[in-house]
């Protein structure tokens, strides 16, 4: 089996955990990001990190994409808070993310971008992203 059958075989695997299809076409890389965003998505629904203190809870959690519990507990609170204005910030990524965004131009929710696009998103995100040089205001 190829690598990319194996990627494909893991999305099927996780859309069945998570009741629902996923998209199984893309490039390798685009099927390892895909499949790191259901895996977090499924570590979320079983309660994977107490972002108050750091202690994981009782479910085991490998936290496979290379995030540290700290990160991906600081990105499950951004998930949940819902954006009620359009205040957004207009930034150019400089690293591929994995972010809920607006593309620029066509006004479209993206959730994975790559290095030079340019994307708008809350200001709070935008300034931690450039805090963190993963971005840059345009």
């Amino acid at each position: 089996m190829t690598e990319k059958e194996t990627l494909i075989a893991r999305l099927k695997e996780l859309g069945k955990m998570l009741g629902r299809d996923v998209n199984t076409s893309g490039t390798i890389q685009e099927l390892s990001m895909r499949i790191a965003e259901l895996e977090e998505e499924l570590d979320g629904d079983a309660g994977s990190v107490d972002g108050e203190n750091g202690e994981e809870n009782a479910s085991g959690s490998t936290g496979s994409t290379g995030s540290t519990d700290v990160d991906i507990a600081d990105a499950a609170k951004e998930k949940t808070k819902a954006t009620t204005t359009d205040d957004r910030v207009t930034v150019e990524t400089l690293a591929t993310l994995h972010i809920d965004a607006l593309h620029a131009t066509r006004n479209e929710p993206v959730s994975i971008v790559e290095p030079g696009v340019i994307i708008r998103v809350s200001k709070q995100d935008a300034d931690e992203l450039i805090a963190k040089g993963l971005a840059r205001e345009v």
